[in-house]
């Protein structure tokens, strides 16, 4: 292969010719070391299920990896790398600065900071595994942080908020019972959604007043093990008891295989219905939403606030929601002046024991 568009002195490559493929794997041949192989030639077998190393060491190594996924950094590395300048650069030759003028170009593409930092991370799984198969001494990626968003943050509800949201007369604000029902369990359990949309009734232990936590939707028919690939149980209040049996009342499919929440056929419900009826139901319930991010997920992060100002146990919370880590449990909480009130006493207390 050649690479007379490679510049070694200034480490760039100029006017970049695609090179359809290689004779040999990286690393391989006497004749083809893996100095002289380009980017585009080690990473062109990445993100394709049946060829991907790094897919294939994950799956020997018993760890979860989706299809979804895998599709989604294939798009990236097909759109977004391997039209770089990235592409003609052999790996051996690849700094740190290179990955760092890839991710400002990506950005001055008017790309989202979400966006970018995932593009950012698929590349960094290739990298990653061509340092953990020591195809190359050192990882360029190494360090190279994500962007950060200009983007607002999410807000969280009050409780009186929460009081319109879910009113007694369920009709007035939602769709169906189901739809209720559905966000009720989300609003009291801090459930996501495809943990909630994979949701089959023999998850649901209602002597014990426990729901098993087991299975998660990753894609459209792929079921997987939830966020954090840890199975957990989750309690059920004596409020979200009754939505629950009331609705398998009028379920028309009530078998133990059966899902929880899905159409008269069977089939499950997906991310449109999720979004319309969630929409619908917090426009009807004169929620002033004005200035705010307010959307189903807000509910786990109001759940996760309102447990701690409560005073439960942090680890309790992590166990219950499903969080690894404290790091993450302090991302879904928000103090509010409601939640910090009972501090004014406690310092006037302070002032009073001096």
């Amino acid at each position: 292969m050649s690479h007379n568009n490679y510049d070694h002195k200034s480490g760039c490559s100029s006017q970049p010719q695609r090179n359809s493929g290689m004779s040999h794997e990286p690393g391989n041949h006497p004749s083809n070391p893996m100095g002289n192989i380009t980017f585009g030639a080690y990473a062109r077998r990445f993100f394709l299920w049946e060829t991907c190393p790094h897919v294939a060491r994950l799956q020997d190594e018993g760890k979860s990896i989706t299809k979804r996924y895998v599709r989604e950094q294939r798009f990236n590395l097909v759109n977004h790398m391997l039209t770089s300048e990235l592409h003609d650069i052999p790996m051996m030759h690849i700094r740190r600065a290179h990955i760092i003028d890839f991710r400002s170009r990506l950005r001055s593409k008017g790309l989202a900071a979400a966006t970018v930092n995932k593009i950012m991370s698929g590349l960094k799984v290739i990298f990653n595994e061509a340092e953990f198969r020591q195809d190359i001494p050192l990882n360029p990626a190494t360090g190279v942080g994500k962007i950060k968003g200009r983007g607002k943050s999410i807000d969280i509800f009050s409780p009186e908020e929460l009081s319109l949201l879910f009113p007694k007369d369920i009709f007035s604000v939602w769709r169906s019972r189901a739809a209720y029902t559905c966000f009720f369990l989300a609003a009291s359990t801090g459930m996501r959604k495809g943990e909630i949309l994979a949701l089959t009734w023999s998850h649901i232990a209602f002597d014990a007043m426990v729901i098993r936590v087991n299975q998660a939707w990753k894609d459209t028919n792929e079921l997987g093990l939830p966020k954090w690939e840890k199975e957990r149980f989750v309690i059920i209040s004596q409020k979200l008891l009754q939505c629950l049996l009331t609705h398998r009342e009028y379920s028309p499919r009530t078998a133990a295989d059966d899902l929880v929440f899905c159409y008269p056929d069977g089939s499950r419900f997906g991310g449109t219905w999720w979004l319309k009826n969630f929409h619908s139901a917090l426009k009807k319930s004169g929620i002033d939403t004005a200035g705010r991010v307010l959307h189903p997920h807000c509910l786990r992060h109001t759940l996760a606030t309102l447990m701690r100002a409560s005073g439960e146990n942090p680890e309790k919370i992590r166990a219950s929601l499903g969080w690894a880590d404290a790091e993450t449990q302090d991302g879904y909480t928000h103090w509010k002046p409601d939640h910090l009130q009972h501090q004014g006493p406690l310092i006037d207390q302070l002032w009073e024991s001096q």
